[in-house]
């Protein structure tokens, strides 16, 4: 019956509001680009609803185009009128309304405040990047994986703000460098993933330290000392070399007591001092020295640790050590006999490949020059147009170019290859 008639819409509304029926009626009111009436008629309704029907009043905010109320006129209504009872809703309408007015800082910290994983979207929707470094920790709260699929975007969240934002949280700090390791080895933040995987899993701190080369040796090995993880500072001190070797083969003798370790350590730098170091440390312990004799082989000659054994002394195992150790030579002492054989054999196919490369004759043109004294190697008769001679002695050096035998006729100019000059 109204029609398109704002001036009857309105009339007609007013008696409603005198009611308090402006509820009744909203779901009939114009809101399209043809029709649309006064502002304040629509916020007198959101009024009523925020009033009484708090739900209500959400659903008309996701319902209803922005532009048919001034947003911010609502947002101070919700602040006045705002009721614990009904915080979800009140805080999802104001989320709304922020991103309505473009004031989508506002309208994370709402989305925040409620816990709704929606925020993630927004962000995405809206490229709203800038303002997140406020945000970091309550994102991380929210949903850390969802958080750091954004943060770990050096694109969009440079790596420092994060790191300064978290800083002072350590738990959040190393969840964020441990993310930003694995899709970026060359970080700048590498020393302080040396502490954090110290205090917080320390699985990862030797595979970090033996892979990252980042960090400040000395850093890392005091802190390793305070924690006292003696793995971790034998790396350490094998990298720093010397004196600082011999002190980790030390710990892992007497800290760790893995003679194995110790084998593999001195193997692994190869250094005659350490080899003799770990003998001297085991030749009094006679249920290890069938093992250093095992670990030796290839590296240090048996004699030194079986001289050092004192006479009487019993040694486990001690003969099937030399066994196997008398085997390994005599198998090593059979591969380097045939290896020997196959070089030769290889030696006198190659040389006998180059003596006849050596011996074949090379095409020489007439604008070839001597490489020591830079002459012409041939010389040529113009009258004739044929070679008569070589110019250069160096040429039968250089070149291996065999001299023309002396029974040989030039075929222009019929001379005897004899009556050439060939010294010349």
């Amino acid at each position: 019956m109204l029609g398109k008639n704002k001036l009857l819409w309105e009339e007609e509304i007013f008696k409603f509001l005198k009611c308090q029926q402006l509820r009744t009626v909203s779901a009939y009111l114009p809101t399209s680009d043809e029709c649309q009436l006064d502002p304040h008629v629509y916020e007198m309704v959101l009024y009523e609803f925020l009033k009484f029907d708090v739900s209500g009043f959400l659903n008309l905010i996701k319902e209803w185009p922005s532009h048919l109320y001034d947003g911010l006129a609502v947002i101070n209504a919700i602040h006045d009128n705002f009721r614990k009872q009904h915080a979800d809703h009140l805080l999802e309408s104001l989320a709304l309304l922020y991103s309505y007015q473009g004031d989508f800082e506002s309208a994370l910290r709402m989305y925040l405040k409620l816990q709704n994983k929606d925020v993630f979207q927004l962000i995405r929707r809206y490229e709203l990047y800038d303002a997140i470094p406020k945000l970091i920790i309550p994102l991380v709260q929210l949903d850390r994986e969802r958080a750091f699929e954004i943060l770990l975007d050096k694109n969009k969240i440079k790596p420092a703000v994060v790191v300064h934002q978290v800083e002072h949280t350590p738990e959040y700090l190393y969840w964020y460098l441990d993310s930003l390791q694995k899709v970026d080895t060359n970080n700048a933040y590498q020393s302080k993933l040396v502490s954090l995987y110290a205090k917080y899993d320390r699985n990862q701190l030797l595979p970090f330290l033996m892979r990252s080369k980042e960090y400040v040796i000395l850093e890392a090995l005091t802190i390793c000392k305070q924690e006292g993880y003696y793995p971790e500072i034998v790396y350490l001190l094998g990298c720093m070399g010397g004196v600082e070797a011999a002190k980790a083969l030390n710990i892992i003798i007497h800290r760790i007591n893995d003679i194995e370790m110790a084998i593999e350590f001195c193997k692994e730098h190869d250094d005659n001092d350490l080899w003799h170091q770990l003998i001297n440390e085991t030749t009094e312990q006679p249920e290890i020295v069938a093992k250093v004799l095992d670990g030796i082989v290839d590296y240090v000659n048996p004699a030194v640790v079986v001289s050092q054994i004192k006479l009487g002394r019993t040694i486990p195992n001690l003969r099937k050590s030399l066994i196997k150790m008398l085997w390994h030579y005599n198998l090593q002492e059979q591969t380097l006999s045939f290896a020997h054989k196959i070089q030769l054999e290889d030696y006198f196919d190659t040389h006998s490949e180059v003596v006849t490369l050596h011996r074949r004759g090379q095409q020489v043109f007439c604008e070839k020059l001597c490489l020591l004294c830079q002459r012409p190697v041939i010389m040529k008769n113009t009258a004739y147009n044929c070679i008569i001679g070589f110019r250069c002695g160096h040429v039968f050096h250089k070149l291996c170019i065999q001299g023309i035998p002396a029974d040989k006729r030039c075929k222009e100019c019929k001379q005897w290859a004899n009556d050439l000059d060939l010294e010349e």
